[in-house]
């Protein structure tokens, strides 16, 4: 991708998740959703049918796939030129949406939560986002405990890549993530963003997703997730100054004003 920073629009086709829960739940709402995304600077669509927020509920493989698949297979036939993530821990699931023309996962686990997911994206050939996290929704807010968080965290990716090519997959497949919210508190998501450029050295594409988290509604004292977007617009400058492949977010047309500005002044 070279240091462009492209934009992945969020997606969440879920009922629980931390700031638009319930929004994009049925398939119009979806496809209108990703259209006005498309259509004010996105690059890629990253879909999620399981909400990650802490203390979310495993949905399960199926509920995942009976809500992906409708969508994917309708975006394809309107937007055949933009590339689908699916957000997804289960390689029944990932397996499921390459078949119907899903083109990359994004797996928040890192492959810890399904190894099995390693094997499906080897026998694909598709793009995998390799995330930082710790335990899951239910116990990482209590594994965030760390000696020296940049350290630790470029310690146990490098683990979780190490892991994966051993299972098949190669090298041009991989994105890494720290995972920004993630077994992390405040203190932690800051340095990780302070020091962004450690994870560029790692020489795979970087993935930033920070937005509208809950660190951010601590640092600018903000409560309502919807209402961040002047903290995420930071945030944002910052990763195009570091060299941030693809950056996550909920608010694609404000965000990509963020960036092109960014970009003109640097």
């Amino acid at each position: 991708m070279g240091r462009e920073t492209h934009l992945m629009a969020i997606l969440n086709i879920t009922e629980d998740s931390f700031s638009d829960g319930g929004l994009y739940i049925d398939l119009p709402s979806a496809i209108n959703h990703a259209s006005f995304c498309i259509n004010h600077g996105a690059h890629i669509l990253d879909i999620g049918a399981q909400s990650t927020r802490p203390g979310a509920s495993d949905v399960g493989a199926e509920i995942e796939i009976k809500r992906l698949v409708p969508l994917i297979k309708e975006l394809k036939l309107l937007h055949p030129e933009i590339p689908i993530s699916v957000d997804t821990f289960h390689h029944s699931v990932a397996e499921k949406v390459l078949n119907i023309g899903a083109d990359l996962v994004n797996d928040v686990s890192g492959g810890r939560h399904d190894p099995e997911i390693f094997k499906v994206m080897a026998d694909k050939g598709s793009p995998y986002v390799l995330t930082h996290s710790r335990g899951n929704s239910i116990t990482m807010d209590s594994l965030a405990k760390y000696a020296n968080v940049v350290n630790d965290v470029k310690k146990e990716l490098s683990n979780q890549i190490e892991l994966a090519l051993s299972n098949g997959l190669n090298t041009k497949q991989i994105i890494i993530d720290p995972g920004i919210g993630f077994a992390k508190n405040v203190d932690h998501n800051l340095t990780l963003l302070q020091n962004l450029e450690e994870f560029v050295s790692m020489n795979f594409p970087l993935l930033i997703g920070a937005s509208r988290k809950r660190f951010i509604g601590s640092v600018i004292n903000e409560s309502d997730p919807s209402k961040r977007i002047f903290g995420m617009a930071a945030i944002a400058s910052r990763c195009v100054l570091a060299g941030v492949d693809i950056l996550r977010v909920h608010d694609i047309k404000e965000i990509s004003q963020v960036i092109n500005m960014t970009k003109s002044i640097i």
